[in-house]
């Protein structure tokens, strides 16, 4: 089965805590791509066949890279935590997705929140069916922060749920997947 990652939608995203989040500009010129850029230079790290269970997984990182354009600076950093994006919402940002050149099964983070205050990272891990733009399943997880430096420390909060999912999650979601 053709598998393609979206890479990290940050087009919804908060950063939550502004003493965490100071340059607002620079975590969307830079840091938004320099976060998906990582899967692509850490392959081994970043293993994303061997947490998915797929023998190659493409990459296609235009429609995020798209998407992660238009935040707003302004509205990026929050000091609430009450920020969540509801699955109406999820469905509503993959069914924007233009991917012509690819088809078959489509799989995006969704990044909800970056939480200075609790040090996690929430993403909807979202399946989605590239042509019709079908959300096949999408599970809300949180990833903990750690690490040196602003990029790797974020970083670590996907890494976590990237590690969890081939720990324990991928096996419970393959009954879901395979329908």
């Amino acid at each position: 089965d053709k598998c393609t990652w979206f890479g990290l939608d940050f087009s919804k995203a908060k950063m939550i805590g502004s003493d965490g989040f100071s340059d607002p500009q620079a975590i969307k010129d830079q840091f938004f791509n320099s976060w998906n850029n990582l899967i692509q230079s850490e392959p081994d790290k970043y293993n994303l066949g061997k947490v998915f269970r797929k023998s190659s997984i493409d990459i296609y990182l235009d429609v995020a890279i798209e998407r992660n354009k238009l935040v707003d600076v302004d509205d990026l950093v929050i000091t609430h935590t009450a920020y969540s994006i509801s699955e109406d919402e999820l469905k509503s940002i993959i069914s924007s997705y233009q991917a012509d050149e690819v088809s078959g099964l489509g799989i995006v983070f969704v990044i909800e929140s970056f939480d200075k205050f609790s040090e996690m990272g929430t993403m909807w891990v979202t399946f989605f069916d590239i042509s019709s733009k079908k959300v096949l399943f999408a599970d809300k997880m949180k990833g903990k922060a750690s690490g040196l430096g602003f990029r790797n420390y974020w970083a670590k909060t996907y890494f976590n749920v990237l590690k969890e999912i081939e720990k324990k999650q991928y096996h419970s979601w393959q009954k879901e997947l395979e329908n």
